[in-house]
């Protein structure tokens, strides 16, 4: 091989991480939420990065599978099969060892991400991830890894259920938000999901802090929903242009961010 064509294969090599730049929130946010509801533990440092090694391992599974084209899993099938394989055994070490070191209520909760991250499995093998749903399961499935970190680093069951009902929430909304920007976008103007989307929002974020109040987690759940339930209103009531997604993208970063800072001072020991 020449040294010419060695650059071409290199420069057109395909990345296996993962592909959707708002996952990487959806990993994010939740992760930091847990670890900052307590002093951090070896368990959940254990049970995080499992959950980010899991996460990882994604985007090579669908290119293994076919689902990012006939292509992509001739080319770079085998390479992102050896990817998945040893980002997965990574995961199921570090994950096993961090529930069996974590308090007996953390093992229990462990069923709540097992079960979501199944369903995700199952939508996706139905090419069904990128649809409302689909996204619906993957951010829930996050959230409640976040909250299984929380339980890990010793923090009480009301503290993890609140995290776990504010990235829940949050996460509806923006799935609702970009939604509405994509189908928009793709139907060319023909389709506009806006106002129902923003009922979608508003009935729930407002009956999830209703329940959340309830339920006695008090209103650390509404507020730190409300700064990213109502930029995803703003954008599902608004014409918002495809062109500007880096805008918005960093507009719900923006938002989480301050989610994730309401969450973690409505937390913190009086």
């Amino acid at each position: 091989m020449t040294e010419g064509s060695a650059t071409v294969d290199a420069a057109t090599t395909r990345s296996l991480l993962p592909r959707e730049h708002g996952a990487w929130g959806q990993l994010a946010m939740p992760l930091l939420a847990g670890l900052g509801v307590a002093r951090p533990t070896l368990p959940a440092a254990l049970l995080a990065a499992a959950t980010i090694l899991a996460f990882l391992a994604h985007e090579p599974w669908l290119v293994a599978i076919g689902h990012r084209g006939v292509k992509a899993r001739i080319t770079d099938g085998p390479r992102a099969l050896r990817t998945l394989l040893g980002l997965g055994a990574a995961a199921a070490v570090t994950g096993a060892t961090g529930i069996w070191l974590a308090p007996p209520a953390a093992r229990l909760a462990a069923l709540l991400p097992a079960g979501l991250a199944s369903v995700v499995v199952v939508l996706v093998l139905l090419e069904r991830e990128r649809t409302i749903p689909g996204e619906l399961a993957v951010s829930s499935a996050l959230s409640s890894a976040g909250a299984l970190v929380s339980l890990a680093s010793g923090a009480s069951p009301r503290a993890a259920a609140t995290v776990f009902a504010v990235w829940a929430l949050a996460f509806t909304a923006t799935v609702f938000a970009v939604q509405t920007v994509l189908l928009r976008a793709r139907s060319r103007g023909a389709r506009e999901p806006g106002l129902l989307h923003s009922v979608a929002i508003a009935v729930t974020t407002g009956a999830g802090g209703a329940l959340a109040l309830a339920a006695g987690l008090g209103w650390t759940v509404p507020l730190a929903v409300l700064p990213t339930a109502v930029l995803s209103l703003i954008v599902c009531l608004a014409r918002f242009s495809p062109a500007r997604l880096r805008l918005l993208g960093w507009s719900l970063v923006a938002s989480t961010t301050a989610s994730l800072l309401l969450l973690l001072t409505g937390l913190s020991p009086r």
